[in-house]
């Protein structure tokens, strides 16, 4: 697990705590497997991953697990097509970032993108509207595909 990802599963434990949840086996599980796999997965990856790893687990556990981090603002869930949800760490350093959504592979790349940020804000401007979350997705070919 990287020091980024042990810094996360931290923070997770710590959040979910002060909201009154209990520590049960499955969570603990299931936001050390997020931390450990970068934390861009669906829910059926992560029950495989938990279970590779000699985890007994059912896909239903896994799936409120990350109902639970979602709501307490931990994970976000992407619908990046094909009716599958990816869920991505929310970090508490707030680094914001993109995608491009490979159609071969289906591999996510994350990518910021200080210009686009900007343009976002000259909308937000225009309109006179206050932004408090947005999210991109680009979908096409991702380098080792093109």
């Amino acid at each position: 697990m990287t020091e980024r990802g042990q810094r996360w599963a931290e923070h997770a434990h710590e959040r979910l705590t002060a909201r009154g949840h209990r520590a049960g086996g499955a969570r603990a599980a299931g936001i050390d497997g997020q931390a450990q796999g970068g934390g861009c997965c669906t829910a059926a990856e992560l029950a495989d991953a938990l279970r590779a790893g000699g985890g007994r687990v059912a896909t239903a556990s896994v799936y409120r697990s990350l109902t639970t981090l979602q709501e307490a603002g931990l994970v976000r869930a992407s619908d990046l097509g094909g009716g599958e949800r990816r869920f991505e760490l929310v970090h508490p350093d707030g680094l914001h970032h993109h995608h491009l959504v490979c159609r071969n592979c289906g591999r996510m790349v994350p990518f910021t993108d200080e210009a686009l940020e900007a343009a976002i804000h000259a909308v937000e401007h225009r309109l006179g509207a206050q932004v408090e979350a947005h999210e991109v997705t680009l979908h096409g070919l991702c380098a080792d595909c093109r």
